[in-house]
């Protein structure tokens, strides 16, 4: 029998089911393995648990959550040899949309068994001197702000609508203010960055298109507006996947590999989590995860 896989499972994760883990569990021992789950109660117990579990003797360690449960995987097993696989268990599942994993557990729980094993690249923020990785996206500004506001009580009943709700809210209280942020092609002030490591954003929605976590690169959506009717035009443009192909007035994508936003007060998230306020530094750290899928 091969060593046993850790999942790590947030109860309260927008799709968790109880007969969907054992779902996960029973496909698991089926493919040879034995399994040890671990049920986290709060923020940072999955982070806690996966440094603690790097130590020991496990062939995978595997997120059952949301964006931010394999956030705090990805930051706790970054740079040691332990595999890390992840489940569509979250409102959203971000990177689970990325990697393709749209089917059931069991399809899901086998692409992790008969998976290769990829050294991919991880976002790297600095910022009041900490240092958080991500592994999707980051963003500073208004869908920042929408994550700050966002209601808990309501994602644990509405999901994806209280995200919805928070944005809306954010929308209407815009203030339009502007950071200053240096990139590599130079000095840019904007209102909204979206950085992406990934392609998939807020689910399926296609944010960076030529983003490939398996490359040392990030891209930037920057967004630039002076009121309310250009800030809806360029979410709009978005949507319509028109800022990916250079016809938005008001969204462009760069890639870079780093950037710093030296303007304070504009709140920042990391994988649909909130973060902080800037300034900040980004950059791009390559072979950091060694990801299963």
């Amino acid at each position: 029998m091969s060593l046993p896989v850790l999942i790590i499972v947030n109860p309260k994760a927008g799709t968790f089911k109880p007969e969907r883990l054992q779902t996960a569990v029973d496909t698991f021992k089926e493919g040879g393995f034995s399994v040890d789950v671990y049920f986290t109660k709060k923020t940072g117990d999955a982070e806690s648990r996966t440094r603690q579990a790097v130590k020991e003797a496990y062939s995978m360690i595997v997120s059952a959550g949301g964006d931010g449960t394999i956030n705090e995987v990805a930051n706790a097993a970054a740079y040691s040899q332990t595999r890390v696989g992840v489940l569509p268990f979250g409102t959203s599942s971000v990177l689970c949309n990325d990697l393709g994993l749209k089917g059931g557990i069991r399809d899901a729980v086998r692409r992790l068994i008969n998976g290769t094993t990829h050294d991919v690249a991880l976002g790297r923020i600095k910022m009041q001197g900490q240092i958080r990785y991500f592994i999707e996206m980051a963003g500073a500004g208004l869908d920042a702000a929408a994550v700050y506001g966002l209601n808990r009580r309501l994602k644990a009943y509405a999901g994806i609508g209280a995200y919805i709700l928070s944005g809306v809210n954010c929308i209407v209280n815009e203030k339009f203010d502007k950071m200053n942020m240096s990139i590599d092609s130079g000095v840019i002030a904007c209102n909204t960055v979206i950085i992406s490591n990934g392609a998939c954003y807020g689910g399926n929605l296609l944010m960076a298109p030529r983003a490939d976590i398996r490359r040392p690169s990030l891209y930037a959506t920057i967004f630039r507006y002076s009121d309310r009717l250009e800030l809806l035009t360029a979410v709009a443009d978005v949507f319509l996947g028109r800022h990916a192909s250079g016809k938005s007035k008001y969204v462009e994508q760069v890639e870079f590999s780093k950037m710093i936003v030296d303007t304070g007060s504009f709140h920042v998230h990391v994988d649909g989590d909130y973060l902080g306020r800037t300034p900040l530094e980004v950059d791009i750290v390559e072979k950091a995860l060694r990801l299963v899928y």
